[in-house]
């Protein structure tokens, strides 16, 4: 269900990176940064991002994983990402597949007037729920999947 859609302007904040190879796995890399950085005490924040800088079902699309990050960490790759003026789709819950959000926000930026810049394809980010209801021994919230928020972000320029 689409929650939010609009335009916005992101701001500048320091982030830990990965650079992910063809064929890794994003949600994995996710998981080993953010442990990383917890046992490093970085104080990691929401949310997980995965930038594409390829359209992300093209062969060999270039990504990269991101975690808001209070502060520099020695031993983690960390960059500040840019501020840019983004169109935005919240969606909660899976009961349309990404690529149908995908496609309402394209639609949307077309009757905005507006165009995808060509610096980056594209951000999805992932904020946890507030409240965890796991089932005994999982590590995801399945039995809720309306309470995960995921944001797609496309660079837009006039």
């Amino acid at each position: 269900m689409i929650d939010k859609i609009g335009l916005k302007t992101t701001f500048k904040e320091l982030v830990a990176y990965r650079v992910l190879e063809p064929g890794q796995n994003e949600i994995v890399e996710c998981a080993k940064l953010s442990g990383e950085l917890h046992k490093l005490n970085a104080s990691p924040r929401d949310p997980n991002m995965v930038l594409f800088y390829d359209p992300k079902d093209e062969p060999g699309c270039r990504r990269e994983v991101m975690i808001p990050i209070e502060n520099e960490v020695e031993g983690i790759d960390i960059k500040m990402k840019p501020e840019m003026k983004v169109a935005f789709l919240v969606f909660i819950g899976t009961d349309q597949p990404i690529e149908y959000y995908y496609e309402e926000l394209y639609k949307y930026i077309e009757k905005q007037g507006l165009k995808p810049a060509s610096t980056m394809c594209s951000v999805e980010a992932v904020y946890q729920p507030h409240d965890f209801n796991l089932s005994y021994g999982s590590f995801i919230d399945e039995d809720s999947a309306e309470a995960w928020h995921t944001e797609i972000m496309i660079p837009v320029e006039e």
